[in-house]
């Protein structure tokens, strides 16, 4: 029992994770090695007969799995607070916006979604506020809502092919600051600071303390998301020229 009682324990145990340490370089490179056979060999999963239905919902189940895990073993210990573990951290919104679109094949809501999965997990995956290594829980529960998702993004783009365009972006500019402006309401009546609307993480500030001297949270959130959104650009013009070069050599075999 105090071994699993330890493995939901917040302090590091044998590993530790440490900012461009090991477990972080770990992390990365894994979801970037992920995101590349996605594109190199996404024709082949296209032939699997388990790549899109079966797919999602296991996806989907393992995603609502590991926040059902997080939560649940909060309540538990009577550490849960509505001020802190409500679902309403960008990256949670983001995760539980992308579950419904794949159990419900929800096509037109993974078009702003697929932005939310870069500028929510993104930064955090950038400079996360992490200290557990792989013997705690809190370890997962950081991979499978940031790492994992933002892989399982790139697959239905690539594999499922759910059709996007760079217009889609504003759409999600403009979902995202609906859902700041909800959030920032509801942090100024309970006092809590759900997406970091009322002012920036403590690690946030020690790594860059020149933030201090323009302290609004919500332009760095809007600048950071717009970089974010950016990025996101990059497998869509990806997949735009794989698309253009298999068009271009269609219509040379056609001609030859």
């Amino acid at each position: 029992m105090r071994d699993s009682m330890n493995f939901f324990s917040d302090v590091p145990g044998i590993f530790h994770f440490r900012l461009f340490g090991f477990w972080h370089i770990v992390l990365t490179i894994t979801m970037l090695l992920a995101m590349v056979l996605i594109y190199k060999y996404q024709e082949a999963l296209r032939k699997w007969k388990y790549h899109d239905k079966a797919f999602r919902y296991i996806v989907a189940g393992i995603m609502f799995t590991n926040m059902a895990i997080y939560y649940g073993q909060k309540i538990l210990d009577g550490t849960w607070s509505y001020k802190e573990h409500l679902p309403l951290h960008f990256c949670f919104i983001s995760g539980y916006l992308f579950m419904y679109a794949l159990v419900t094949n929800h096509k037109s809501m993974f078009k702003f979604v697929y932005f939310f999965s870069f500028a929510g997990p993104l930064p955090a995956i950038l400079l996360p506020d992490l200290t557990c290594g792989p013997d705690r829980f809190i370890f997962w529960q950081f991979f499978f809502s940031h790492h994992f998702f933002l892989t399982a993004s790139i697959y239905v783009l690539y594999v499922l092919e759910w059709k996007i365009t760079y217009l889609e972006a504003f759409k999600a500019f403009i979902a995202a600051n609906i859902m700041f402006a909800l959030v920032f309401g509801l942090n100024q009546v309970i006092g809590s600071n759900y997406i970091m609307t009322t002012r920036l993480p403590a690690h946030i500030m020690k790594l860059f303390p020149f933030l201090s001297y323009i302290n609004i949270p919500i332009l760095w959130l809007e600048l950071a998301g717009v970089a974010a959104c950016f990025i996101a650009f990059i497998p869509l013009f990806f997949l735009y020229r794989s698309k253009e070069s298999s068009k271009d050599s269609s219509i040379l075999h056609q001609i030859s």
